[in-house]
Formats: C-alpha cells, sequence, structure tokens
C-alpha cells in the first residue's frame, strides 16, 4: 500500500508539472533554479515511477537521493527569492518528496518489494543482417525505445545546431538573415525542434538501411555508396524541410529565403539543403552507428531508465512551448 502511494504522489508530480507547463506563458519563463528543478522533477518522477514497476533495488537509493537533491534545491530557490504562482501546492509538492525521501529506504515493505536487482549484462546482438552495427529487432521495444531516445536528443541537439549555424551567417561564411531578439533560438535554449528529431528517425528507420543496401550493392565499395546515399539524404532533407516550412511557416514568420539564390517558395534555399545534407550524412555513417554500438554495450534496463527520465524531461517542454490552454481551449503550436 505504501509503495502505491508513492506512486500516486510521483504522478501527482507529473500532472503538477505538466499543469504548470500546459497554463505558463513560455515567454514568461525563466532559465532559473526554479525551471531546472520543474524539469528535473519529470525526469526524476518518472524514472522513480519505472524502477517501483520494475521492483528495482536501484529505487531505494535513486529515489531518496534524486528527491533529496531536489528538495535542497528548493530550499536554496526559496531562500534566493525564487518565485512561485502557487506557494500552497509547492509546499505540498516538497512535504509529498520529503515524505518520500523517508519512507522509501527505511520502510521493511520497501526493502521487502524492492529487491530485483538492475541487469549489468548488455545486449549487444549482431544487425538483422549481420551487420556489425547492432540493431534492434523491428518494431520491439528496444526499437522503439531508442528511436525514442534518438528523437529527443535530436531535438534538442538539432536547436543548438541551429545556434552555430546562425553564428556562421553572423561570421558571414554562410547567407541569410539573424535575429537575435528571436527568444525561441537565442533564449529559450532547450526549445525543441521536431523537425530534426523527425529527420534523425528518419536517418535511423529509412537513410541508415537504405545505406546499408547500397554498400551491399556496390560490393563494399564506399564512393559510390557515398555519392548515392548523399543524394538520397539530400532529397529527404528537402523534403522534411518543405513540408515542415509549408506546415508551420506559411506566412514566413520564422524564415525566409525569397531573397537568396536557389530558394523554392521561399521555404528552401539550396545552401541550407546542402548543410543539412552533409550533417544527415554523418548521422548516418558515423553518428548514428557510434550511439548504436554504446547503446548496444549498456545494460537494457538502464536504457529503459534513461528514455523514461528523458521521455519525462521532453514531454515537459512538449507542453510548454506547444501546447498552450487559454479562455478559448487547447492551443496547439
Amino acid at each position: 500500500m505504501g509503495l502505491r502511494l508513492v506512486e500516486a504522489a510521483l504522478l501527482a508530480f507529473i500532472v503538477a508539472t505538466l499543469g504548470y507547463a500546459l497554463t505558463a506563458n513560455p515567454n514568461e519563463v525563466d532559465y532559473d533554479l526554479t525551471f531546472l528543478r520543474i524539469l528535473g522533477m519529470d525526469a526524476i518522477s518518472a524514472v522513480s515511477l519505472w524502477l517501483i514497476e520494475c521492483r528495482s533495488s536501484a529505487a531505494r537509493v535513486f529515489i531518496p537521493v534524486a528527491l533529496g537533491i531536489v528538495c535542497g534545491l528548493s530550499i536554496v530557490d526559496v531562500a534566493a527569492g525564487g518565485i512561485t504562482a502557487d506557494p500552497w501546492l509547492a509546499s505540498a509538492l516538497f512535504a509529498l518528496a520529503l515524505a518520500i525521501c523517508v519512507y522509501v529506504p527505511a520502510s521493511p515493505h520497501a526493502r521487502a518489494v524492492l529487491t530485483e536487482p538492475i541487469a549489468t549484462s548488455a545486449s549487444a546482438s549482431p544487425g538483422e543482417d549481420g551487420d556489425a552495427v547492432p540493431i534492434p529487432r523491428r518494431f520491439s521495444w528496444p526499437w522503439w525505445r531508442d528511436l525514442g531516445i534518438y528523437y529527443c536528443i535530436a531535438s534538442l541537439v538539432g536547436h543548438w545546431g541551429e545556434i552555430a549555424f546562425c553564428w556562421l551567417i553572423v561570421l558571414g561564411i554562410f547567407q541569410g538573415d539573424y535575429d537575435f531578439s528571436n527568444a525561441q533560438l537565442w533564449i529559450q535554449w532547450l526549445y525543441p525542434y521536431p523537425a530534426e528529431g523527425i529527420a534523425m528517425v528518419l536517418c535511423v528507420v529509412v537513410l541508415y538501411p537504405f545505406k546499408e543496401w547500397l554498400l551491399k550493392a556496390f560490393k563494399g565499395h564506399i564512393f559510390p555508396t557515398l555519392v548515392v546515399s548523399f543524394f538520397a539524404i539530400m532529397a529527404v532533407c528537402c523534403a522534411v524541410d518543405l513540408f515542415t516550412g509549408l506546415a508551420v511557416n506559411a506566412d514566413y514568420h520564422l524564415w525566409d529565403y525569397r531573397d537568396l539564390p536557389f530558394n523554392f517558395l521561399g521555404q528552401i534555399v539550396l545552401q541550407n539543403t546542402l548543410v543539412y545534407s552533409v550533417a544527415a550524412t554523418i548521422v548516418v555513417w558515423v553518428v548514428y552507428p557510434l550511439l548504436a554500438r554504446c547503446f548496444a554495450r549498456v545494460s537494457p534496463r538502464v536504457m529503459d531508465g534513461v528514455f523514461f527520465g528523458l521521455a519525462g524531461a521532453y514531454a515537459f517542454l512538449e507542453v510548454l512551448y506547444f501546447i498552450h490552454l487559454t479562455p478559448a481551449g487547447l492551443v496547439f503550436g
């Protein structure tokens, strides 16, 4: 019964943080200690729920340590003048977190139930076609889990890549406009870019298998495989960039390439497409195989925990920036 109450409390944390994200104005949310605590709370709650459901002995250490750190940061935040929209709710959540910190390591029931070890053996195995890169069987849980991790990471790293590209424009290396007043790019550095996440998923699901097929068709010759795969990758980059622009940038409020040479509908331009294609080629040939090998060396249960923690934090960012509760109802985008 006690652990079920702990799970209910952890779900309450997630609901509270997502409720805050749903009603907050993202342009008024500062990347301060309060924000980082809330983001961390979502990740910690998701991992803690997963550990309890797995009956993992790691929960007896992870939950009190992680929540204890959050409680400590909460005290520091309040002492530093951190402002919360609802102090009563914040106090209740703090009390719940503190109670869980004490209960989980001290409860005989928790010690009796949370006994399963986290597996230490890795799940490395050859790919489906004998490939040296260990690829989980398609549509299995590890396959979906890894795709989720790739998507979340690429959505955030893609944002930082956009920042780097804009600096190259500032330095005059590439053509284009930049706007330092764009808070979504320069200030909200955890603003997720789903297009980059989708592109990463396409690299894993479509472009990497296509590259491997080409490699066999060209009997292992790297150069022709690289050339053909690059142009295939370029076609996919064009499609993703164009359809993203038509969906979210029809009025050109995010970008406008109509003044640049070799543009199409002002939504895509050859210069950018080449940059994206080179980056995607590096992902297909180097980054994804490296990540796949690294993931395969980690215990499957640990990878599950990474997924749930990352998904918990990412869900908060998605709701904060793309779903808004207004008097007229939910607004997306």
